[in-house]
């Protein structure tokens, strides 16, 4: 009998049965490797994230120190490399662990993806269990060992992405310090040289940590005073033009040979994150400017028609809202006690509220019912946010609520009590202290160090008390400081607190914000003009850069809103005046009959101006005066409201409000 055909296919069986032992063997062993090549790699991302948390604070403290060095003694060639070392350094080992994490993260991924193809291969070759009684107690051991291994890889996924979490979520000093440092686009570096080099100031070696500033300067006489200090580094500028009225050609102006020079381009200095959110008084340009966004432009807070949601807020206030993100921030205070509020844009819900300590030994002032305690508008960055207090201080928290530093400048000399609001620029907190007569050396523009509180730069002002607020904005591509108070409007250099230029225009008790059109800083106040203000000159201006004066329309207390060529002013009593900025002469009238203290918001050409009563009117801007809605609230509103998307966001005597459509 031939046994030929049986012995071949017995030998492929054989060879088959084989093969697949091989790959069975390769897939476990392949699993296996990855098994315990993830676990070292786990291992490794836990140990550089535990070192990248333990990180010496001291050695932000010594590179501030060797910084502030540097500003007392510019030609020490060795100091200046000891802090090039330093903050070479102290890069380095952010960037270390922070790419150590990275390339981990992604490793771990890849030994994660061999282990399951692996343990797919030998899942789909292992040999089917006979039936129709298969061994249920092998069965089991299966399935238990697939669940284990299941849970193995994800409880590795989840350690090693917490692993990078831990690392890339750093917020302490040395942290902020490395990522400004790695961010700061070469443009801006650029620009901050140049005006240090105009300026002959002690330029610093990188961008993120302050330079601390000397003793007071003494006031100078017969002489502009200049800035003692540092230099803030940029904002990373993004130029975002004003609409303008390409209609009809301007008319002839009040100084003919003014208006024929060409018009310097003026615009928002704006950092980036900055156009679609509000954060700070009067939104991202500080002019009540709300580009692209959407409001409605009807609703009833009474009957809840198209009002999302209400909130309580605790302590009372008159400080605007500010909005980044899904949050809204706002603060509030009596003579006791005073606060912080995270407010949840979708819900109202309050996320967090954080206590600012009194300091001991400072006096609390005085102040008016329409003051308050809380008065001034909070700023913020995207990654903290910066409040101040009628007594004169300031607080820094991060976005959840931890309180970073405080400083306190009070008592402040101020009758009615300290209103102006917050300016971020770049990495700074700038102050405008205006206080006393003006001819006492009292008032006082710094800056702040965001990271640490501590003073960058600070200079005397020959000005007396104010309670507006100072607005950035770029002429010709550089960086101005606009501030306004009597008797005279000062443009500054932001980066350095250096004078630019000063036009003695105003006088009265300042309240009003400056503005600007195109190629014009616009301002305006009761008991004394409005005026519009080249500002690509130098020096004292009054005579040579005031394009015209006027006296019609002057507001006390809610700051302009330019549209194209048309600037609005709102006095308090209602009545409002429509002036051409070309010519200063008033385009149109009308009076709402109602009391106003909040400054109106240009949005989706319209404008939006909300009484003390609580009823928002809304107006056409455009070339004549045309009322399209009043919309109600309920109560009463000081405060001026903030405009995100589609939704706006009203403070009122003592809830917060947001109105979109529903």
């Amino acid at each position: 009998m031939n046994t030929a055909p049986s012995s071949t296919l017995s030998s492929g069986s054989l060879n088959a049965a084989s093969s697949e032992d091989v790959v069975m063997a390769a897939a476990q062993r392949t699993a296996r490797v990855a098994v315990v090549f993830a676990g070292i790699v786990l291992a490794l991302m836990v140990a550089n994230a535990v070192a990248s948390r333990s990180e010496d604070p001291a050695k932000a403290t010594r590179l501030i120190e060797l910084q502030h060095q540097l500003t007392l003694h510019p030609g020490d060639e060795a100091l200046r490399a000891r802090v090039r070392n330093e903050d070479k350094r102290v890069r380095q080992d952010y960037l270390r662990h922070r790419d150590f994490a990275l390339r981990g993260a992604w490793l771990m991924l890849a030994a994660t993806v061999v282990y399951l193809l692996a343990s797919e291969v030998v899942r789909r070759r292992q040999p089917q269990l006979p039936a129709p009684r298969p061994d249920a107690a092998t069965r089991a051991r299966m399935a238990a060992e697939a669940t284990f291994r299941s849970v193995v890889t994800v409880g590795g996924i989840l350690a090693g992405t917490l692993a990078t979490l831990s690392v890339l979520a750093r917020h302490d000093s040395l942290a902020e310090y490395a990522r400004a440092a790695d961010r700061s686009p070469a443009r801006t570096v650029a620009s901050a040289q140049s005006a240090r080099d105009a300026s002959n100031a002690p330029a610093p070696t990188a961008p993120g940590l302050p330079i601390a500033s000397a003793s007071p300067q003494a006031a100078g006489s017969g002489s502009v005073a200049q800035p003692e200090g540092g230099t803030l580094s940029g904002p990373g500028t993004l130029l975002v033009p004003m609409p303008t009225d390409r209609g009809a050609p301007p008319k002839p102006a009040a100084a003919p040979e003014l208006a024929k020079k060409p018009a310097p381009t003026v615009s928002a200095s704006l950092a980036p994150g900055w156009a679609e959110n509000w954060p700070r008084f009067r939104g991202p340009e500080g002019t009540g400017v709300a580009l692209n966004r959407k409001p409605p432009i009807k609703w009833d807070g009474a009957k809840g028609e198209n009002v999302l949601w209400k909130t309580a807020i605790p302590l009372p206030g008159w400080n605007s809202p500010i909005v980044w993100g899904n949050r809204i921030f706002l603060s509030g205070a009596t003579a006791e006690s005073r606060e912080v509020y995270a407010v949840n844009l979708d819900t109202g819900a309050i996320v967090w509220r954080t206590a600012i300590p009194l300091p001991a030994g400072v006096p609390v002032p005085k102040v008016q019912a329409d003051t308050g305690y809380a008065p001034s508008t909070l700023a913020t960055d995207g990654a903290r946010i910066c409040a101040m207090f009628v007594t004169g201080d300031v607080a820094c928290l991060d976005m959840n609520g931890k309180l970073l530093w405080t400083r306190s400048f009070g008592p402040l000399e101020n009758p009615y009590g300290h209103a102006t609001s917050l300016v971020i620029f770049g990495s700074g907190l700038i102050l405008q202290l205006d206080q006393g007569h003006g001819d006492d050396a009292k008032s006082v523009l710094m800056a702040l160090d965001l990271v640490s509180g501590k003073t960058v730069w600070q200079i005397k002002r020959d000005v007396g008390a104010s309670w507006s607020t100072p607005i950035v904005i770029t002429v010709n591509g550089s960086e101005q400081l606009i501030t306004t108070a009597s008797p005279r409007v000062i443009a500054y250099d932001p980066h350095n607190g250096k004078e630019i230029w000063r036009a003695d225009v105003l006088g009265g008790e300042v309240a009003i914000s400056p503005v600007f059109g195109p190629g014009y800083v616009l301002v305006a106040n009761q008991g004394s003009n409005s005026a519009a203000i080249r500002p690509d000159s130098a020096g004292d201006v009054t005579k040579t850069a005031v394009l015209w004066t006027g006296g019609d329309g002057l507001p006390d207390i809610a700051s302009p809103v330019v549209f194209g060529n048309r600037m609005l002013l709102v006095m308090t009593e209602g009545w409002l005046t429509c002036v051409d900025i070309t010519t200063g002469k008033p385009a149109w009238d009308a009076d709402i009959a109602t009391t106003v203290r909040s400054s109106p918001v240009l949005a989706d050409g319209r404008i939006y101006l909300t009484a003390s009563d609580g009823v928002t009117h809304i107006m056409e801007a455009g070339n004549a005066f045309k009322l399209l809605a009043k919309c109600p609230l309920g109560e009463e509103v000081n405060a001026s409201p903030a405009f995100v998307g589609s939704r706006i966001i009203i403070r009122g005597k003592q809830h917060l409000y947001c109105i979109g459509a529903k």
